[in-house]
């Protein structure tokens, strides 16, 4: 349960008033500097300034995080053995997304890089130009940054502006291990925007570990996938009401699935549901936090979404129990006798009687693919701008760091702007084959494996930094009865994609078929096991 304490907030208090100080005491100081330009005064003001409301944005909050977590405690101890009751829009009968407060926190960092980065982007800028040294460029270069946080924060405004507060409504309370997650998705669409996407809206069900390791500077927050299913649902299923649209949402949980689990704040367990759809102008993206627990009494039912008269009672492909959910945190789905093609995916198919062809072509992942290239531009440049500078008797070590860096990104961008990949499977009960290739601008090596030697072939998953908005990569593998593993194309950011590949392979090559998402070795050990939130209480 939560326990307040008044130590927490008096440290950070303290922590926090000599960034107050020293931040207004620095900006009245440069403000007032004499024999100085206007615009430079301002600018070192604005800079200082950061200081100051990153100092008094510690002291309020903690102050009012204190008050939070007293009216939390409150709510716990009202409620001890139903922490399902915990959160107010849980008790609510509704769980909130989270684009709003997404929106906040964007600008939050956009106002704040701003101000760091601007003043001092303004005044490099000066200096190069007038110097013609590109090494005050560098510095300049981190408005980038900002402006791309800014441009995120127009984003996120945008997105809470056009479909408003969503919430998902619970069908019941709270969702328990073997029964259904029910209920409808609540927000803003014009019946032309519902209706003109015949994509309509996709869904993911996920159950994930977050675990936070080390402290101080070494401190880090994995993010483990543990269960996750998807569906989507047609434009035709929305339901326009004279408030907002509703969305249809139905998934089968695992029986033995473990439960919603905040007790150690270094290692948590939660369910995330995820909508997206495409929309003119602005994608729709948000994510809920659900509930569920295993519950010793029935669940509550919604009185306006009763689940034994929830539309759309057909089970979604993908949404079979997980085998083994809890006696082990290695593998991710289901076992499937048919996966659908999803509706948008990045592999062309060749498919003839003899030959079965995947072409992953490079560059696929546009987004990845610039974020890469960008960030070994900025390294590249930045190493060359301290080859430039040696008479100033760089340090060795800049060089080295700087260099490894800038060497391990440019294979990156060579592995995910260069590479394409062809998967064939030629047919043949005992003679087929799988051959595989990777190669650079044309240039690669042909592997391959005899069909009666491969043991299997599964999609893969692992370990990510946890983030609210980051995504999941997979790849897939094939194991040789030899027990060799090879990766047979990776960075694929599609679960149903992957499956649906594997699923493809599998059927051609006539092997055993098995689309199970198979996780890379956790070193956390297991989560924490179903129950174990109750039984503490």
């Amino acid at each position: 349960m939560t326990t307040p304490s008044k130590l927490g907030p008096v440290v950070l208090s303290l922590f926090g008033l000599p960034f107050l100080g020293f931040g207004l005491v620095a900006a009245y100081s440069f403000f007032q500097a004499p024999n100085q330009p206007l615009a430079a005064r301002i600018g070192a003001a604005t800079f200082a300034s950061v200081f100051a409301i990153i100092g008094g944005g510690l002291i309020f909050g903690s102050c009012y995080g204190y008050t939070l977590q007293k009216k939390q405690a409150a709510r716990e101890q009202a409620q001890p053995g139903s922490p399902w009751l915990w959160r107010k829009d849980w008790a609510a009968g509704r769980a909130t997304g989270k684009n709003r407060a997404s929106a906040r926190g964007w600008w939050v960092a956009a106002v704040l890089l701003n101000m760091l980065f601007l003043p001092m982007t303004l005044g490099t800028l000066g200096r190069a130009l007038q110097l013609h040294d590109p090494a005050y460029l560098l510095p300049a270069g981190l408005e980038l940054l900002a402006l791309l946080t800014t441009i995120g924060a127009i984003r996120a405004t945008r997105r809470a502006q056009r479909f408003g507060q969503a919430y998902f409504e619970l069908a019941s309370l709270p969702f328990s291990p073997g029964g259904r997650v029910a209920g409808a998705i609540h927000l803003h669409l014009d019946s032309n925007t519902a209706h003109g996407r015949a994509h309509g809206m996709d869904l993911k069900l996920t159950c994930f570990r977050r675990v936070v390791t080390g402290s101080g500077d070494n401190r880090s927050s994995q993010q483990v996938p543990l269960w996750e299913t998807s569906k989507n649902v047609p434009a035709a299923a929305f339901s326009p009401g004279p408030l907002d649209t509703a969305v249809p949402v139905e998934f089968q949980l695992p029986p033995d699935a473990f439960q919603t689990d905040h007790e150690s704040l270094s290692d948590q367990v939660y369910w995330r549901l995820e909508a997206s759809a495409n929309m003119p102008g602005v994608d729709y993206h948000d994510e809920f936090e659900l509930p569920v627990f295993r519950a010793s009494a029935s669940p509550t039912t919604s009185k306006s979404l009763a689940a034994d008269t929830f539309p759309g009672d057909a089970s979604p492909a993908g949404a079979r129990p997980l085998v083994s959910f809890a006696r082990s945190n290695t593998t991710i789905g289901e076992l499937s006798d048919e996966v659908a093609e999803p509706a948008r995916h990045r592999v062309v198919v060749e498919d003839s009687p003899a030959v079965l062809q995947f072409h992953f072509r490079a560059a696929r992942n546009l987004g990845r693919t610039l974020l890469v290239v960008s960030l070994a531009a900025a390294v590249s440049a930045l190493f060359y701008a301290l080859l430039q500078q040696h008479q100033r008797h760089t340090p060795l070590f800049a060089y080295g760091v700087v260099g490894l860096l800038d060497f391990f990104l440019i294979l990156a961008v060579v592995h995910t702007a260069l590479t394409t990949t062809r998967i064939t499977v030629q047919n043949g009960a005992n003679g087929g084959r799988i051959s595989w290739r990777h190669s650079i601008l044309g240039i690669g090596r042909m592997r391959d494996s005899a069909i009666s030697e491969v043991d299997s072939i599964v999609p893969l998953t692992g370990i990510q930094q946890a983030s609210s908005s980051g995504s999941t990569q997979y790849s897939v593998r094939l194991k040789t009865k030899a027990g060799q593993n090879y990766t047979l194309i990776d960075e694929i950011e599609s679960r149903e994609e992957a499956r649906w590949i594997v699923a493809q392979i599998e059927k051609r090559a006539g092997l055993r078929l098995n689309t199970q998402v198979e996780m890379n070795n956790s070193i956390y050990g297991p989560p924490p096991q179903p129950g174990a939130i109750l039984s503490r209480r």
